[in-house]
């Protein structure tokens, strides 16, 4: 995800970098509702 995507979905900087830290793990991926809300209507 660019910089100009993260901020025209309102997501901060540091959501993002926990977001592709819980990725890279392989523990279960854990996203808060209000943010997959934001990644959803992108999407479709």
């Amino acid at each position: 995800m660019s910089p100009e995507e993260r901020k025209k979905l309102g997501i901060n900087k540091s959501t993002l970098w926990h977001l592709k830290k819980n990725i890279q793990s392989k523990d279960k991926i854990k996203i808060y509702d209000k943010i997959l809300d934001k990644m959803k209507d992108t999407m479709s």
